[in-house]
């Protein structure tokens, strides 16, 4: 039974593989020669050029009221685990073709300095913000943002750093049209606990 169960299976695949062999292509006619005399169009038949790519306009439409010079107050979480004034600048600019937002951020707490680098774009097919993070203490931050409502937009993120991970909420608050309000939590439990890290004002 062993055997001709193994004959049967053999015999289906077999079947399987021939019946999925592609069909013999057909033989192309022969284009027809042009009359004596015709004008020949030699652009006939050519490939069309394929066209840039052009930044989409939601990154020009966010540009206009995230780029600039700010200076940010506020507070911060330091190494010992509380939270202790915090004065910060960020430089926002458009970058690699207009693709990407750059955000450059240099904050400090009393002796404590922290530094990042952020590149923020739009994902035209699943219609999310996407962001990259890094730091100057090898710490990298990645996540996925819905965009603007009721004035706020929060990025979720995975962040990576000293051998640890978690999740993080970055939120900026743009309901006051006098200043940007910012601030983020984050989990080291996968979402059972938030702690707040920083929240800070900025201005242009």
């Amino acid at each position: 039974m062993k055997t001709f169960s193994s004959v049967v299976i053999a015999t289906l695949t077999m079947v399987g593989m021939a019946s999925a062999q592609p069909a013999k292509p057909a033989t192309p006619a022969t284009p027809a020669a042009p009359a004596a005399g015709a004008k020949v169009d030699a652009k006939a038949g050519a490939a069309a050029p394929m066209a840039a790519p052009t930044p989409p306009a939601e990154i020009k439409a966010m540009l206009k009221a995230s780029a600039g010079n700010w200076k940010c107050t506020g507070s911060g979480m330091g190494p010992d685990m509380t939270m202790g004034p915090m004065k910060a600048t960020m430089k926002s600019k458009a970058d690699l073709d207009g693709f990407w937002i750059q955000e450059a951020f240099e904050g400090a707490m009393g002796k404590n300095k922290f530094k990042f680098t952020s590149f923020t774009t739009f994902d035209g097919s699943s219609k999310k913000w996407r962001r990259v993070m890094v730091d100057n203490m090898g710490g990298q931050a990645m996540g996925t943002s819905d965009g603007l409502k009721d004035g706020k937009v929060t990025f979720n993120m995975d962040v990576m750093g000293s051998g640890q991970t978690g999740m993080m909420k970055d939120t900026v608050d743009m309901t006051d049209p006098k200043l940007v309000k910012a601030s983020g939590e984050m989990s080291m439990d996968k979402g059972k606990t938030w702690n707040k890290v920083y929240e800070m004002s900025c201005k242009k």
